[in-house]
């Protein structure tokens, strides 16, 4: 069912309700992106071992296999991060009062995010400098295609981050 946009909004609250819809629809995608991609991967490794045994190696099989797994694994990671699945290990912050945790993770967001953003630059550069590197297994494809993946991958979660630390900014206020 699709939403009719209402005109009578202001532009920007219109703009606003676009770029939450648009950022969802990137979310589920994400999901099923990488959930394929990591299954992909286990296939074509399976198959591969499987055609080397038969006397039929398949040259691109590892590279190909490389290639979807790095996608894979980073938009997993935005999507675990985003839904809090990563690993936390807050035993001794929980001892805390609650201001000061508030405190702490609004500096653990903000260290997080710096990492972020550094990947995204240095992620950048990299997939600058390794285009003209090919595969082995795939010469007419640049290795760039592997590492354009961090930065990428990093920006979402720098989006992500941000989505977290205004969330805990509006409970702050309250």
């Amino acid at each position: 069912m699709k939403k009719k946009i209402d005109l009578s909004a202001p532009l920007l609250l219109r703009g606003y309700r676009f770029m939450k819809r648009l950022y969802e629809m990137i979310c589920k995608l994400e999901v099923i992106i990488s959930a394929s991609f990591l299954l992909l991967t286990v296939f074509v490794i399976f198959f591969a071992a499987v055609s080397r045994t038969f006397g039929y190696p398949m040259n691109w099989a590892l590279d190909f296999a490389l290639l979807v797994f790095t996608w894979g694994v980073f938009l997993a990671a935005d999507f675990s991060y985003r839904e809090n699945k990563f690993l936390n290990v807050d035993f001794i912050v929980t001892k805390f009062p609650k201001p000061l945790q508030r405190t702490l993770e609004i500096v653990i967001y903000l260290i997080v995010l710096a990492f972020l953003v550094f990947l995204v630059y240095q992620g950048s550069i990299l997939s600058v400098f390794t285009w003209h590197r090919t595969f082995q297994g795939i010469p007419s494809l640049s290795y760039t295609w592997v590492t354009i993946s961090v930065p990428l991958c990093s920006f979402l979660m720098v989006i992500s981050t941000v989505l977290k630390l205004r969330t805990i900014l509006r409970n702050v206020k309250k």
